[in-house]
């Protein structure tokens, strides 16, 4: 114990096992060197939302997009990748097929990135880009993306 040195490269382990079923792990390991491991699972049970709320909030989006007084080569720009996203979210709908959430994500994300130039632009486009922004944080979950995804 009196004498002894430390050893030169100190070592620490932890292991942590289990099923972890409708949640996200997230585990990091101090010590010397830090290593951290997230795990995450976007099942739409686990997101609570379903693909009729979902479509709901598209629609929502495409109402607010329609009657935000900007001008109209925009508005057809954002309907027509919105238009996509919501019919790809329909076919699971109507139980035709699961929904491509990447199709999705990808049109929304479109939708949203002219949403956010135009906010610079117009105070009519401010409250698009408010109203739009709470739509996708609420869409992100299920999607299985971050909200940063959108630009938010």
């Amino acid at each position: 114990m009196f004498g002894k040195k430390p050893p030169e490269n100190p070592t620490q382990s932890q292991s942590i096992g289990g099923n972890v079923t409708g949640s996200q792990v997230q585990m990091a390991q101090a010590g010397r060197d830090l290593t951290a491991v997230q795990r995450g699972d976007s099942d739409d049970q686990t997101q609570g939302m379903t693909i009729a709320e979902v479509v709901q909030l598209l629609e929502k989006l495409e109402t607010a997009i329609k009657s935000s007084g900007v001008a109209e080569t925009e508005q057809e720009e954002m309907l027509d990748y919105l238009d996509a996203a919501k019919k790809e979210a329909k076919k699971e709908a109507a139980k035709k097929k699961e929904a491509n959430k990447t199709l999705i994500g990808e049109n929304l994300k479109q939708v949203s990135e002219t949403m956010k130039n135009l906010q610079e632009t117009s105070e009519a486009a401010k409250g698009l880009w408010q109203t739009g922004a709470e739509i996708l944080k609420a869409i992100a979950p299920w999607l299985g993306v971050a909200m940063h995804f959108f630009g938010i």
